[in-house]
């Protein structure tokens, strides 16, 4: 079995490499940008809303944003890589994501101290993980699933990724706050 092989498709290396370092790049860039963010009181008070949404399992006020930015940018990978040969446009929308990843990460942990540490260890890190790897899995293989279902297949995977949030929400996390 070769490296990197996906069904016969090669997987572009080069495409890889350079998602995973803008990844990086733009989380640490979030993290130390969250100093100048930490006087915002909007996004104090979203940060706070969401630790305390997902330690009262009130599912619809963190699902409903979670599913409408999915679908957002699991359509923004799919149109840029399937009407375009640049796929490395995609490289803005990952640095995008990742620099609000590291901004609400450090927002969340400042705001919510031990639960906010928590929530940030069993939700917010694994949903957002889960999503990333979606949207790199859609730059690179859209192009070869069936012209019919081809526009189905962000939607199903939002959909899947929002069903993946709520199983972090309701079974992973409700175990560890039994425990703790």
């Amino acid at each position: 079995m070769r490296n990197l092989s996906f069904c016969g498709d090669k997987w572009d290396k080069k495409y890889a490499l350079a998602f995973v370092i803008a990844l990086i790049c733009s989380i640490i860039c979030g993290i130390v940008l969250c100093n100048f963010v930490n006087y915002n009181t909007y996004l104090l008070n979203l940060a706070d809303d969401y630790v305390y949404y997902v330690f009262n399992f009130k599912n619809g006020n963190i699902i409903f944003p979670h599913l409408l930015g999915d679908v957002l940018y699991f359509y923004i990978f799919f149109l840029i890589s399937y009407f375009t040969k640049l796929k490395y446009l995609n490289l803005i929308f990952v640095f995008l994501r990742g620099l609000f990843f590291g901004i609400y990460t450090a927002l969340i942990i400042t705001v919510g101290a031990f639960s906010g540490v928590i929530v940030i260890i069993f939700v917010f890190v694994p949903a957002t993980l889960i999503s990333l790897a979606v949207c790199y899995f859609i730059g690179e293989f859209c192009t070869r699933a069936d012209k019919r279902y081809c526009f189905f297949i962000p939607a199903v995977c939002a959909v899947a990724d929002c069903i993946v949030m709520l199983l972090l929400v309701n079974v992973l996390f409700r175990v560890v706050i039994i425990i703790v």
